[in-house]
């Protein structure tokens, strides 16, 4: 999930650049050329933006850029972000008549997002933010252009949604590679990305808004795992209210390993795990269920945790009532406040610590009974 938001910020933030001077682009591109262009895109986002060429039709105010990209900060060789295809279209009624910038679409094909956490735990992807008296200039703004969240709000997707109706994404690849207390830099990636955001006003202050999005994970990665998720949001002012399912399958436990290693006592040997989700959220209170497969599930705990032979001897208690056919089944709930979720176990979980409990009585009963 936090991919997912980390991607559309970027989208946004891409696109926005874009849109501050589509009205008259053409304009520019004669009087100022592409390299002042660029140059006020960079000021203004304070990380260098390019792109190889761009088409532009005025009459329905759309614009596709190729070869677009988001420059890393110093330091890092990747770009943060880019893209084979970039297309926006603008609302033209509302940019016309009402001189606000609203998206009817934004469409990416072909994007790179790379995720960098550097040896000090800070990501890459914390972009600079926008000057907005920047888009006070003449070059950037020559008909006193406004965003449709101008006014913000207390939830940011909501202000976002007043701008931006419909993303597309297609094809599209996300990388994490991670410096962060590791012996040496630990990459991970998902290809075949796709991602659909559909937004409507629905006139009753809110949007009605649907997400899907899925992803594979490569054979490089031991496997191809894979990823889909469907939403359905309600997003107001104050509150997002949702129901979210969400499905991965075949995907290795070996990718994590080295967060294993070092954050749990778990060094795990070999598995494969699939797993699906149920979340609601409505007024802010939270109500989800994920339920984990496990497949050739084979571990050791450490020695060097102090729970160790606890662990081991409640793991080996349970496991047995944990089985389901090939697979070992864990569940947990997250329940409470979106601010403050608490964590339990799930249904079959405690179903599974009641039988060892069982087991426990019934030889503590045996015990009584013996002369």
């Amino acid at each position: 999930m936090k991919a997912l938001k980390v991607l559309l910020k970027i989208f946004l933030f891409s696109a926005l650049l874009m849109a501050i001077i589509i009205g008259s682009i053409a304009v520019y591109m004669r009087v100022y050329g592409d390299a002042h262009i660029k140059k006020a895109l960079t000021e203004l986002a304070g990380a260098r933006v390019e792109y190889k060429s761009a088409a532009i039709n005025l009459d329905k105010k759309e614009a596709t850029f190729r070869g677009f990209s988001v420059a890393s900060q110093i330091g890092l060789d990747k770009d943060i972000f880019g893209a084979d295809i970039f297309t926006i279209i603008l609302n033209k009624e509302k940019l016309e008549k009402e001189k606000k910038i609203v998206f009817d679409s934004v469409r990416v094909k072909g994007a790179k997002l790379n995720i960098i956490r550097d040896k000090a735990g800070a990501l890459n992807v914390a972009l600079p933010k926008t000057d907005t008296a920047m888009l006070e200039w003449p070059l950037l703004n020559p008909g006193g252009i406004a965003y449709a969240a101008d006014a913000p709000s207390k939830n940011a997707l909501y202000d976002a949604l007043m701008s931006v109706r419909n993303i597309k994404v297609e094809d599209s690849v996300i990388t994490f590679e991670d410096y962060f207390m590791m012996e040496k830099p630990y990459k991970m990636w998902c290809d075949r990305f796709f991602a659909e955001a559909v937004s409507t006003d629905t006139g009753s202050g809110y949007f009605s808004t649907a997400v899907t999005a899925n992803f594979r994970v490569p054979q490089k990665q031991g496997g191809h795992g894979s990823f889909g998720m469907k939403a359905n949001m309600a997003v107001y002012p104050g509150r997002t209210d949702m129901e979210l399912s969400a499905e991965t399958g075949n995907i290795d436990l070996l990718i994590f390993l080295p967060y294993f290693r070092r954050s749990t006592p778990f060094d795990v040997r070999s598995g494969r795990f699939g797993s699906k989700t149920d979340f609601r959220m409505h007024n802010g209170i939270i109500d989800s269920l994920t339920t984990m497969y496990f497949r050739n599930l084979s571990f050791i705990i450490t020695s060097r945790d102090e729970n160790a032979q606890f662990l081991h001897v409640s793991i080996n208690r349970l496991a047995p009532y944990l089985k389901s056919g090939d697979n070992t089944v864990f569940d947990f709930t997250m329940k409470g406040d979106v601010n403050n979720p608490q964590f339990s176990v799930g249904p079959k979980v405690k179903f599974a610590m009641g039988m060892v409990v069982m087991e426990e009585v019934g030889k503590a009963i045996q015990q009584m009974q013996r002369p």
